[in-house]
């Protein structure tokens, strides 16, 4: 951390010398950069790469602080895959057993192997002979073939092609009286399904008619309420009159 302070206060002491607003800039950009490395002081004893990556962007005069956090990143990253990968590979040492333990091991080895030797000359010859292997002829076998075949067909037995074009036949009978009964309540579905369509597009039309008269009637007593009311009158006056006869005979 000591050296890239040095160096960053070498590089502020450069650019003091000079005026201008890309000196200020650049000043503005090393003191981010400077507050950037303090940060990262615990990072840097614990990872001594940031340290020397840091140092090598300032002296290449780059100070951008996105970039060096990206680099920072990839360093820790880096440096905790290795070490995740340095304790997975750890060799386990195996202490190597004295040479006294070996010893009896040995010795009871030794032991075991010669009471398990056997002299070749102590086995009987009769092991060796084998019994002969009864041998069949391919005739016999095909022979007892043919024969079982025959046997079964006289028995009954039905190939397997028949038992399956007998399945497929009635499986395709039940299948066309299924469709006869579906197609059959299809069309009655269909017949009642146009009764109530036919029957509401009736209701609807006369519903718009009646709608359609009595507006015709209202405008018209509205222009003509004289003329209704007169043959109204006449009509109540009529209706008095056959009244009265009536009851007078």
């Amino acid at each position: 951390m000591e050296r890239l302070k040095s160096i960053l206060a070498d590089k502020v002491l450069d650019l003091s010398s000079g005026n201008g607003e890309e000196v200020k800039t650049k000043i503005e950009k090393i003191q981010r950069f400077r507050d950037f490395a303090n940060a990262l002081k615990s990072f840097m004893i614990k990872y001594p790469a940031i340290e020397d990556e840091l140092i090598s962007m300032v002296e290449s005069g780059d100070f951008d602080t996105k970039v060096a956090s990206s680099r920072v990143d990839t360093i820790i990253r880096l440096a905790d895959t290795e070490r995740a990968q340095a304790g997975k590979f750890t060799p386990q040492i195996v202490e190597p057993t004295s040479a006294e333990n070996q010893l009896p091991l040995d010795q009871n080895e030794e032991s075991a192997i010669e009471d398990n030797y056997i002299n070749p000359d102590d086995i009987p010859m009769e092991i060796y002979e084998g019994e002969e292997e009864a041998l069949v002829q391919t005739e016999d076998v095909d022979f007892e073939e043919i024969e079982s075949i025959s046997e079964e067909v006289e028995k009954g037995y039905v190939p397997f092609e028949d038992v399956k074009s007998e399945e497929h036949v009635d499986i395709d009978g039940s299948r066309e009286s299924e469709e006869d009964d579906t197609l059959d309540i299809s069309e009655e579905e269909k017949a009642a399904k146009r009764k109530q369509t036919i029957r509401r597009v009736l209701q609807i039309v006369g519903i718009i008619l009646a709608v359609i008269a009595l507006i015709f009637i209202i405008k018209f007593i509205m222009t003509h309420w004289q003329t209704v009311l007169i043959v109204l009158g006449i009509v109540v006056a009529l209706g008095i009159l056959i009244f009265w006869l009536k009851r007078k005979r």
